[in-house]
């Protein structure tokens, strides 16, 4: 579980993902970027953030009639979390579409990542519900790829590191820029740092559009 407060996780949505990258390079941690090859489903901007669910699996070519494991963990999905179904070895084929997605909305998910496939892309194009996939694909999972775990940690494709570790609860922040976890423990620290910074670069920003030089703004604000 996470002990992040709808503040705190506003005030990361709002400064975004790049400021939070940010804060990780000041306190000389390598930010955990996920892949770059996640995008959004929807067409404009993309903004969400909340506490990660973490959802697993692996390949298994078992036949079956469906992943009754899958159904249960997305009927128990709370509202305002974020879903992040890993997809470590899955190729090919999806994690969910159209059927799924529309039960994610109704729990009141914020958003939802797929380091893996999805489908019925025209329908999740339309669907009010913003999210980052890997890849788009007609092939379904059943009798392929199943469920093993949920709310475990989870390895998710990295932008920096090959691989990130999310935990259940890390606050994860997704824009048009791309997804970012912060970790459970340190959401507070995170919001207000992210939240200093915001204001400082819209001063930045308003110095620099008046006409100041770009060498005068590093020496105002110390980081550009």
């Amino acid at each position: 579980m996470t002990n992040a407060t709808p503040n705190a996780i506003s005030k990361l949505r709002r400064a975004g993902t790049a400021v939070i990258a940010d804060i990780y390079d000041q306190l000389d941690q390598k930010p955990p970027v996920l892949s770059t090859e996640l995008w959004p489903t929807r067409p404009g901007p993309v903004s969400f953030a909340g506490p990660a669910y973490t959802i697993d699996g692996v390949w298994d070519e078992t036949p079956r009639k469906g992943d009754r494991a899958k159904l249960e963990v997305i009927d128990a999905l709370p509202p305002d979390g974020v879903p992040i179904f890993a997809g470590k070895g899955m190729r090919g084929v999806c994690w969910f579409g159209d059927l799924l997605a529309t039960a994610m909305k109704c729990r009141g998910v914020a958003g939802v990542v797929v380091d893996g496939g999805v489908r019925d892309l025209a329908f999740l194009r339309e669907l009010d519900l913003p999210m980052m996939v890997r890849y788009r694909t007609p092939a379904q999972a059943i009798g392929r790829w199943k469920l093993v775990s949920s709310q475990q940690p989870v390895e998710v494709r990295g932008a920096l590191e090959e691989w990130v570790t999310i935990h259940p609860g890390d606050v994860v922040v997704a824009d048009d820029d791309g997804v970012i976890p912060v970790p459970r423990d340190r959401v507070q620290e995170f919001a207000d740092e992210a939240a200093d910074w915001e204001a400082k670069d819209q001063q930045a920003r308003q110095d620099i559009a008046n006409g100041m030089k770009l060498l005068e703004a590093i020496e105002k604000y110390g980081a550009l």
